[in-house]
């Protein structure tokens, strides 16, 4: 679906003064009878400048937007769009003053070639930028056509601390799994007094990027790994239940949505008594009410809406409520700040191109979304203060450091 930021209409026949064309912009058309009467240098001069205006007239610029709509990580592309279509459809008339936007969707199919081959389209378009790589495992693999083609990928939520050291037009808006990490060791170890975690881990590259910072962090902490436990393999859900029941005082689940969801069913059905946390991937909407009762109490960092948002982020969420007839999810969000970060940077590049786009992103400090400050550090990362969540009932809860019960801290 295209959704465009700012319309285009031809230039209307009006009389020889400025006018607004449908679209809103400042055009101007002179009636040949007017031409005839004028020196012939005034002619040549007003010829000139209607040309500059007619081609600011017609400049256009795409900006692309390839998620999972469908396929295993669709819960994530059907929340980071929505947020990603707030933020395009509320800005005001002008915003961009140089061009018209228009937003361009694909849908990776959960596919990092099928997302590659999107991105690619998109540029061949004329994609100055695109946001995308909302998996680790689609934003490296788009990376690599961003970088060759000199074209900005901004992602709304892969966090794979080495993404960031791919590319120089790499940029994101999630925070990297170096800080979820150390919060999830720094929760179980230090405020849980958690000694034996059984790690639950699913095979993929978010999971391979995030689960070597907790297990490092853990082990610093006076915390150790008794097993890993992968999903997929035959009765992994038995094995599960074997190594919680040989000695384990909490468990991390590592992984994307439904196995979070299969991981805390097993545990729920095996009366496992501990505590339990896992990754900001179960942080979708959708998921929470998937989950039901069989994920209450399970711990989770994630990145908080900033409370120096103020009425911004108050707003964004009436807004959305009033769109969608829901609460945004922390997907909601981070898609709309992404969205926010690409008209701040096309509004200030001085060129509609990828390497003045990149620069003009490194310059947003000072520009806030609801996630907090849009600034991006040399690596393309922004700094987000992380929370530690609890589930009650499908929602998450704000939960403060020692508010444990003892039960919890053994």
């Amino acid at each position: 679906m295209v959704r465009p930021m700012v319309g285009a209409a031809g230039c209307e026949d009006k009389p020889a003064s400025p006018f607004l064309d449908r679209a809103g912009r400042l055009c101007y058309k002179v009636p040949g009878s007017l031409l005839m009467a004028l020196p012939r240098s005034l002619v040549a001069l007003w010829t000139a400048a209607a040309l500059v205006l007619a081609a600011a007239c017609g400049k256009r610029v795409v900006v692309g937007v390839v998620l999972p709509e469908t396929g295993s990580a669709a819960v994530y592309g059907t929340s980071l769009r929505s947020g990603i279509e707030l933020a395009f459809e509320a800005a005001p008339p002008g915003t961009l003053r140089r061009a018209r936007v228009t937003v361009e969707y694909r849908d990776s199919g959960s596919d990092p070639a099928r997302a590659v081959a999107a991105a690619e389209a998109l540029f061949d378009r004329g994609a100055v930028v695109v946001i995308g790589g909302a998996t680790t495992a689609e934003a490296r693999a788009m990376i690599a056509t961003a970088d060759r083609r000199e074209r900005v990928l901004l992602s709304p939520s892969a966090s794979a601390p080495e993404l960031a050291r791919l590319s120089r037009y790499f940029f994101r808006v999630y925070p990297s799994d170096e800080l979820e990490g150390v919060a999830a060791a720094d929760l179980l170890a230090v405020t849980l007094s958690a000694r034996r975690v059984v790690v639950v881990e699913e095979e993929n590259d978010y999971s391979r990027g995030l689960l070597p910072v907790f297990v490092a962090e853990l082990t610093s902490r006076g915390g150790r790994m008794t097993a890993s436990i992968h999903t997929g393999g035959d009765a992994w859900q038995r094995a599960l239940l074997d190594a919680v029941r040989a000695g384990a005082d909490a468990v991390y689940v590592c992984g994307y949505g439904d196995a979070i969801l299969e991981a805390l069913r097993t545990l729920r059905v095996g009366a496992f008594a501990g505590p339990v946390c896992t990754t900001s991937a179960i942080g979708s909407g959708a998921l929470l009410q998937r989950a039901g009762g069989f994920a209450d109490g399970v711990y989770l960092p994630l990145a908080t809406v900033d409370p120096a948002a103020g009425p911004s982020g108050h707003d964004f969420v009436a807004r959305y409520r009033a769109e969608f007839g829901l609460l945004p999810d922390v997907y909601a969000a981070h898609g709309f700040d992404a969205a926010l970060a690409v008209r701040a940077a096309l509004e200030r590049a001085p060129e509609l191109r990828g390497s003045s786009v990149r620069e003009a992103l490194h310059s947003l400090a000072g520009v806030s979304g609801v996630m907090g400050e849009l600034a991006f550090d040399d690596l393309g990362n922004v700094h987000r203060r992380l929370g530690i969540y609890r589930i009650r009932g499908g929602r998450l809860e704000a939960w403060q450091r020692g508010a444990a019960t003892a039960a919890e801290a053994r």
